[in-house]
């Protein structure tokens, strides 16, 4: 039987340190496990974001047909499972700009889903989603949205965003997914909750691998990913996203102040595809 692992999301709970803790150790992990990262999955959150500006049947059934094609095209045999991990197959990171943060998820996820019935074997299915406080998410996700160069200009303060995106928090979001879709085997993490585990974040695609002691001591454990910038720089951000910049001075504006916060340039893709598995 094959063992399959989707990690959905949410947006800005450790997902990139995760995947990039997975893409990293790789070579540990292929024997037994076969994977799909972000840019594999790149396709798929394409389909996931046309849904998303049509609403319609033929783009939900265009969406599971894909994902039906690229289960095929993994070659799967019985006794190999299959972790995924994408947060963009829910769709954009939240702006808060609709009703609730994902408005999308619950037909997303039962097309997804569904595609696995192609597989011809008997399949074990766990949908897993990455959690954290909702405040502490709120923050991160303003933070990041600040910070991108092009398609997004938030000016709102903290505050003001927060507003926005707390009409529906994200456990209430998870609770809305697992009342739509019972017949789903849905598991949660706190990824503070996790920060004691022996791999933190990774823990629970550790948990899912069950692979012997000896060949987990090989693992390199999970970076900080995708860290995102501070209270202050994400103000200084938000200053810059008011000014009367174009696009390209906002683009290289940004990039220096990031820079000098860190030390150094950060590389951030602004197309909602933060990959790490290029």
């Amino acid at each position: 039987m094959t063992r399959i692992l989707l990690h959905l999301g949410f947006h800005k709970c450790a997902t990139s340190s995760a995947q990039a803790f997975l893409h990293e150790n790789r070579e540990r992990i292929w024997p037994t496990c076969a994977l799909a990262l972000p840019y594999r999955l790149r396709p798929i959150a394409n389909k996931v974001f046309w849904y998303r500006f049509e609403r319609d049947e033929a783009a939900l059934a265009d969406l599971q047909a894909s994902m039906r094609a690229f289960i095929r095209d993994l070659n799967l045999t019985p006794n190999r499972n299959l972790i995924l991990s994408s947060e963009n197959l829910l769709g954009q990171m939240p702006l808060g700009t609709l009703d609730e943060p994902y408005p999308i998820a619950v037909p997303v996820v039962r097309a997804l889903t569904s595609a696995f019935e192609a597989i011809a074997w008997p399949c074990e299915l766990t949908v897993y989603f990455s959690s954290r406080a909702h405040d502490d998410w709120v923050r991160s996700v303003w933070g990041h949205q600040a910070r991108k160069r092009r398609n997004v200009r938030i000016t709102d303060d903290l505050e003001t965003f927060r507003a926005r995106l707390s009409k529906v928090s994200l456990h209430d979001q998870l609770a809305r997914i697992r009342a739509a879709l019972p017949d789903l085997h849905i598991v949660s993490e706190d990824i503070d909750a996790l920060a004691g585990a022996p791999f933190g974040v990774a823990q629970p695609f550790v948990d899912f691998l069950r692979l012997p002691p000896a060949k987990l001591a090989e693992f390199t454990p999970p970076p900080r990913a995708n860290q995102g910038p501070g209270l202050a720089l994400a103000e200084q951000l938000i200053e810059l996203n008011r000014s009367d910049l174009d696009p390209d001075a906002l683009h290289a504006a940004k990039d220096a102040l990031v820079a000098a916060h860190f030390g150094s340039a950060q590389e951030l893709d602004d197309d909602e595809e933060e990959q790490v598995s290029r």
